[in-house]
């Protein structure tokens, strides 16, 4: 695997950090900048929005720059924003930072994914493309928890400072071992011409109800876990590292299937899968297999989060082997659709938990991935062929 994959999965480290690096001690940080915890966490919303919005533009505003140029201008904006939040006075200064730190973002986000999948051998570009995703699932799994002990520690401001480390250690990594990364030739990507190819727009359909409903029920965790087990606080935890674990798998599993044959196989059978997982979860909440609840809790979250995301690179793969020279966009679509994905699941799930039980959410998250099930049947449909020109 070429050098260059290492270091976009460092990359993907920071800026995932970053993302919630301070999640652990926003209790603190809203004490220490006088303003509610609900306030102090409009933070976080307001990096993950700015990313979400700001990614697909990038990537068609600057679809035919450099790559490596996009990557660090985006890393050297998420410094400075890390920076000034390290050093922010009030909460409004800390919030508006967020924003310019969820612009470097972007940026990054713009080309990252696209950057991967053309410097990767075109056999094992499935399993670059999850490679770099893990860098992801580690700032979850390493990243948060390592910001929440440095929060913990030395206070709050000590979450950016560890940003601006892992930022730092980013730029080095792309200096060092990624060459100068011309865009694929082809004309500026433009968004209508992307949505008229079949299979991006089922790969997107699929993409964003996968993760709605999956989060109808794990956006949470927490009450998830209570409502099962009955247990709160840090015994939360363990079921969250499943969530780690599982998802490291699912990108390792779909990374190699996305390469091979079995990527078309792997499609269905995870959705369905995942919706046996949400239909698991309604059953233990409803009080099913007491006995055996805590590790069929444990094994539900990670098949689910396995399942989840070993759809992740196929799905990119798939969309790099459509998109042409329109990746960049195609990539940047792709993951705002993850995080919309992620809030139109959470405010389902939780409208159906408070209106008619938390077993409910399951029953509705099921239904949401049977649906990302039948809007996958076109992801691997053949690209329409070009006209062929008439003669003079």
């Amino acid at each position: 695997m070429p050098p260059g994959i290492y270091a976009l999965l460092l990359v993907n480290f920071a800026v995932g950090t970053q993302g919630f690096v301070f999640g652990g001690v926003l209790a603190e940080l809203a004490a220490d900048l006088g303003v509610t915890t609900g306030t102090a966490g409009l933070a976080i919303t307001a990096s993950a929005v700015t990313f979400a919005v700001g990614s697909p533009v990038f990537a068609v505003l600057f679809g035919r720059a450099e790559r490596r140029t996009v990557l660090l201008a985006g890393l050297a904006v998420l410094l400075l924003g890390n920076i000034g939040c390290a050093l922010a006075p009030n909460f409004a200064a800390l919030f508006a930072l967020r924003v310019l730190t969820g612009l470097g973002a972007g940026l990054v986000g713009a080309v990252g994914g696209a950057t991967a999948a053309q410097i990767a051998p075109p056999e094992k570009r499935g399993q670059a493309l999850a490679l770099v995703l893990g860098g992801l699932t580690l700032a979850f799994t390493l990243g948060l928890p390592l910001g929440s002990a440095a929060g913990g520690a030395f206070g709050w401001r000590a979450c950016f400072v560890l940003s601006i480390v892992l930022t730092l250690g980013a730029i080095a990594a792309l200096l060092l071992v990624l060459p100068r990364v011309q865009p694929m030739p082809g004309p500026r990507p433009s968004p209508t011409a992307l949505l008229a190819i079949p299979a991006v727009r089922s790969a997107f359909a699929t993409n964003f109800l996968a993760f709605a409903g999956s989060f109808c029920v794990v956006a949470f965790t927490g009450p998830l876990v209570n409502a099962v087990t009955g247990y709160a606080g840090a015994a939360v935890g363990p079921f969250q590292a499943c969530i780690g674990v599982g998802s490291l798998l699912g990108l390792a599993l779909g990374g190699k299937a996305a390469d091979g044959s079995a990527a078309r196989r792997v499609l269905p059978i995870s959705l369905l899968v995942l919706a046996a997982c949400l239909l698991g979860f309604a059953a233990l909440i409803a009080g099913w297999a007491r006995g055996w609840a805590v590790p069929l809790l444990g094994l539900a979250i990670l098949v689910n989060s396995a399942t989840l995301f070993a759809m992740v690179p196929v799905l990119q793969n798939r969309l790099a082997a459509v998109a042409g020279a329109a990746t960049p966009l195609a990539f940047a679509l792709n993951g705002s659709l993850v995080s919309l994905g992620q809030g139109a699941g959470a405010a389902i799930g939780g409208g159906v938990k408070d209106s008619v039980g938390f077993a409910g959410a399951g029953l509705v998250g099921a239904a949401v991935v049977l649906a990302a099930l039948l809007a996958s049947r076109r992801v691997f449909a053949a690209p329409a062929p070009a006209p062929v020109p008439k003669p003079a």
